[in-house]
């Protein structure tokens, strides 16, 4: 089990160069096997232990805050911060350690599929 506890995940992006696919839809919300990628990740971090995510938002945040609300099924307190400008993954990264405070966290990016079997290793 995982002694890390919170997770932040990068999913601000507008996915610019997917065009289509993310013109109403943010980049991590496209379905992957019936479900948003963001929803696979969620899913696997939380089957390894991570009980608290902070997504860290932008284009199109209303879609993934409709989706997960407060939380999900896997035990996962969900919660959000608005990253307002698309200036970079630092920023990011300075929105997830605010919400990790002292305690160690996993970084994710929002859009890249692992293998669920690399999530244990946290």
């Amino acid at each position: 089990m995982s002694r890390i506890h919170k997770a932040g995940i990068l999913a601000a992006g507008r996915g610019t160069r997917m065009r289509e696919l993310t013109n109403d839809l943010p980049k991590p919300m496209i379905p992957v096997r019936g479900r948003p990628i963001l929803d696979h990740i969620v899913s696997g971090i939380g089957d390894a232990g991570i009980t608290k995510a902070l997504l860290i938002v932008g284009y199109r945040e209303d879609v993934m805050r409709n989706y997960f609300g407060g939380g999900v099924g896997d035990g996962v307190a969900v919660s959000y911060a608005r990253q307002v400008g698309q200036d970079g993954t630092g920023r990011g990264v300075a929105l997830a350690k605010a919400f990790a405070g002292d305690d160690g966290f996993v970084l994710s990016s929002g859009d890249i599929l692992l293998d669920p079997r690399n999530y244990p290793l946290l």
